[in-house]
């Protein structure tokens, strides 16, 4: 008897445990697939977010509206519609999440949107709710995209003479009478003319004889609105720090020197038949009074990362070679790009995935015979030119430039047989003798320049003013 009690007691006392682990089981099952519906529910809230940052990025990018209005109404329209997460499973049970926006306040800059994010694990539910703002920014100036997609653009005077050619549009914000002055002889524009807001086509387009036909190819037009030019960071602002008494870094004679990393030296020099190859990264930066390639040296200048060089002087002199390899966009700060030395041939090239950007404060010199980027991408190569002369002489292999130049301060002048491949966007732009632009795209609207994500969108654009669960 006293067995068969036992026996019964420790029957329930194990049916006791085992109902305690299975009901403390369940419960830890239905605290995790709980928490799992909040973050289901905070991976839809935030990815609905990104989607709605990412659309006004593109919007701006696009550069198409001029109120907010016309930008809010498409903006809606782009994300007006469920985002639906599937998100794996939990504990076998399936785990998602739905995000649906709704229009709040309106203003005359600004709209508000309420997100409702709701988490779904199984049958049980959690919903996270945010509300942001949206600031609508006028555009302060021109893309600089926009402006490339001209072969010439002048903010000021454009005059032809002789028989220079340019194959792609042509425009230019003057509307003085002979502000776009096809002077004697027989320029050529492929494509279309493009005047200043308001103006006269009859007054500004000046042609020597005949009809415009005879002279443009396409379309002359007027301009909706002025076009702005943009200021770019850092031009005019670029400070050279003294490296005057630091060692030189020289190689000459048939000798190879391979430097890592930046540094500051009194100066750079690769000559006679000297090879030097500079390898910079991440964080590295190099500074020197002057860059010198000349002879017959060849100076290989490999950057990656957001490595950065610094020179008051490059100068390349008789057949030395400058080879740029870029990844990503890489910037180099100048007062003086001095060529006027250089022999025929390709001075200055740029290979890799990447860009160069050129920021030149005062002088770009160049000789005759010295070609930039030959036979190069233009995509590859932007200057950007803050003084108020850039001379495109004839001689050289074709062409002379292969890239973007952006002179906003500056009259360029081209002439004898001078050929630029890309785009020239400068104050006022001279062409003679049998000068030539052939338009190329130098932005790729799949690799926007550096800056113009960013030229309207600031911390004020999208603001998010609350983010909790319901």
């Amino acid at each position: 008897m006293l067995a068969v009690l036992a026996l019964m007691v420790v029957f329930t006392l194990g049916t006791g445990l085992l109902a305690v682990a299975t009901s403390n089981y369940v419960m830890d099952q239905a605290e995790h697939d709980y928490q799992a519906a909040f973050y289901a529910a905070e991976a839809g809230l935030r990815h609905k977010i990104e989607v709605m940052r990412a659309e006004m990025d593109r919007l701006y990018l696009e550069g198409s509206y001029t109120n907010a209005s016309a930008f809010f109404n498409t903006f809606w329209g782009r994300i007006e519609n469920d985002e639906i997460l599937n998100l794996g499973t939990v504990n076998d049970k399936s785990v998602s999440a739905v995000a649906t926006v709704n229009k709040g306040t309106l203003g005359d800059d600004f709209c508000e949107y309420k997100i409702h994010s709701e988490g779904r694990v199984g049958r049980i539910r959690r919903t996270l709710e945010s509300t942001v703002r949206m600031k609508y920014v006028s555009r302060t100036s021109t893309p600089l995209s926009d402006l490339f997609s001209y072969a010439i653009f002048a903010d000021g005077k454009v005059e032809m003479s002789g028989s220079p050619r340019v194959y792609g549009n042509a425009g230019t914000n003057t509307t003085v009478p002979k502000g776009f002055y096809l002077n004697d002889g027989d320029p050529i524009i492929h494509g279309d003319v493009v005047i200043g807001h308001n103006g006269d086509i009859g007054q500004v387009i000046h042609i020597p004889w005949g009809s415009m036909d005879n002279f443009i190819k396409g379309e002359s037009r007027v301009n909706d609105s002025l076009v702005k030019f943009p200021v770019i960071e850092p031009m005019g602002n670029i400070s050279f720090p003294d490296v005057k008494g630091k060692p030189s870094l020289e190689v000459q004679g048939v000798d190879v020197i391979n430097h890592n990393g930046g540094g500051q030296f009194s100066k750079v020099v690769a000559t006679a038949s000297g090879k030097l190859n500079l390898n910079l990264g991440d964080g590295d930066r190099l500074y020197t009074t002057e860059f010198k390639v000349d002879g017959a040296g060849k100076a290989n200048v490999y950057m990656s990362g957001d490595a950065e060089i610094y020179a008051r002087k490059l100068i390349l002199d008789g057949s030395g070679e400058l080879i740029f390899h870029v990844e990503g966009d890489k910037r180099i700060y100048l007062e003086t790009l001095d060529l006027t030395g250089a022999s025929s041939g390709n001075i200055i090239s740029v290979e890799g995935e990447g860009r160069l950007l050129l920021f030149i404060e005062k002088e770009l010199k160049r000789g005759g015979s010295a070609n930039i980027n030959l036979n190069g991408n233009p995509s590859k190569l932007i200057v950007f030119f803050n003084g108020d002369k850039v001379d495109f002489s004839g001689g050289g292999e074709s062409p002379c430039f292969t890239g973007g130049l952006y002179a906003p301060r500056a009259t360029v002048s081209l002439s004898g047989s001078a050929t630029v491949k890309g785009s020239i966007v400068a104050s006022t732009i001279s062409m003679e003798g049998g000068a030539s632009v052939y338009f190329e795209e130098v932005v790729d609207e799949d690799d926007p320049l550096f800056g113009e994500q960013n030229q309207r969108i600031g911390p004020e654009s999208f603001v998010i003013i609350s983010y909790g669960e319901k």
